[in-house]
């Protein structure tokens, strides 16, 4: 990397060594236009250079918020700039074509930039490349515009709720930096009710500060995660039902739902969790409550015993999850009249029920002889004898 940015310094020093008085106004036009497509060409290199700083986490311990942040401090330009420099960076790693497009002087860099939101965003099967193709020559404005109606041709083919989780769910990450000063910054991303119950386990674990505790919420949940990772580390984490709670507010005729800390949680998503949750049904006139139901606990806790004996953990074989971190499901659906029987439940960890969960997955036979058809057709056995057998059940006391 240093020969070849010695080379464009070189480059750079010869161009700015030609005597432009000598030029004819159709040299100096043409070197004007050609210049800026040079300028646009190292933009691109430079923005991938910046997207893999990015992932390598060269920001991290510095104390900037973000490797735009960072950026715009080293090179002492505009938070926006190094804004649009990473844009340009995620854009081009979603697709090649438009880095290809920049790099052949057919799209500037900066309509490449009003670009970013519609790949970023593009669902699976959107033509990203056709978008690229139609927009090359396009002034940014016209990119922007062709932006936005490439979101919104792909909204009209609107994905249904569980695609649109998966979409999501296929996001998640955790990547950590470089050590910096002898700290490493990691990044989390987790779908919206995850990082919720994330939040909250980090924060029961830490506990409430006490008189005189001089660290700050964003200290307090760091010692959090420590705690939680040594705890389990010395085997000292048992699991349990009795987890941090978080509130959701489901409608009853629609479905819809979302946390006390107003995040919209699809209809799907909020059923399923149901299935573990205490249930309190609150009904109201003109905006006042007038009533409180009973609280109701879909499985109960000798159906919870009787689980853990015969599952022992998560049913997808191969998975050691054990069943005191496991979630109860209803393999019919509690809504489409399935029972909350043991024939009608068993164990999942987070990952494999929601894999179970997955569009086109068949369940088929029952809790004993349970057997998981994929979308593709391939056929997961996750039978007591199939799976479980050879894991030691839980002990049910």
């Amino acid at each position: 990397m240093d020969t070849a940015l010695a080379n464009c310094s070189t480059a750079i020093a010869a161009v700015a060594a030609v005597p432009l008085g000598g030029l004819s106004r159709t040299e100096l036009g043409g070197a004007a236009v050609a210049l800026q497509g040079c300028i646009d060409r190292l933009t691109m290199v430079h923005a991938r250079v910046v997207a893999e700083a990015d992932r390598a986490g060269v920001w991290g311990g510095t104390g900037a918020r973000n490797m735009a942040d960072w950026l715009s401090q080293q090179t002492k330009t505009s938070y926006g700039d190094a804004m649009d420099r990473v844009k340009l960076g995620d854009a081009a790693e979603a697709a090649p074509e438009l880095e290809d497009a920049v790099s052949s002087g057919e799209m500037s860099a900066k309509s490449a930039v009003a670009l970013h939101g519609a790949i970023t965003s593009a669902p699976d099967g959107a033509d990203v490349a056709g978008l690229v193709k139609a927009t090359k020559g396009a002034t940014p404005r016209e990119a922007a515009e062709a932006g936005e109606k490439f979101k919104e041709t792909n909204r009209s083919r609107k994905e249904t709720p569980e695609e649109a989780e998966e979409r999501r769910y296929q996001k998640r990450s955790v990547r950590s930096g470089r050590p910096e000063d002898g700290m490493v910054t990691t990044t989390v991303v987790l779908p919206t009710l995850q990082h919720r119950q994330f939040i909250n386990a980090i924060t029961h674990v830490a506990g409430e500060p006490y008189k005189g505790d001089t660290r700050t919420n964003e200290q307090r949940l760091a010692d959090g995660v420590v705690l939680l990772a040594d705890a389990y580390a010395k085997g000292t984490v048992t699991g349990g039902r009795e987890r941090p709670t978080i509130l959701l507010v489901m409608q009853a005729d629609t479905g819809e739902a979302r946390t006390a800390h107003g995040d919209r949680i699809p209809t799907h998503i909020a059923t399923r969790l149901a299935e573990n949750a205490h249930l309190q049904r609150v009904f109201m006139a003109a905006s006042k409550v007038v009533d409180l139901g009973t609280s109701v606990r879909y499985a109960s806790e000798s159906q919870y015993r009787a689980l853990l004996a015969r599952d022992g953990g998560c049913r997808w074989p191969g998975c050691h999850i054990p069943g005191a971190w496991c979630e109860i499901d209803h393999l019919v659906p509690f809504e489409e009249g399935g029972a909350t029987s043991l024939e009608n439940l068993a164990m999942w960890c987070s990952h494999h029920h929601h894999e179970k969960h997955r569009p086109g997955v068949q369940v088929l036979g029952d809790a004993t002889n349970l057997r998981l058809r994929l979308a593709d057709g391939t056929m997961i056995d996750c039978s007591l004898t199939g799976a479980s057998s050879a894991r030691p059940t839980s002990a049910a006391a």
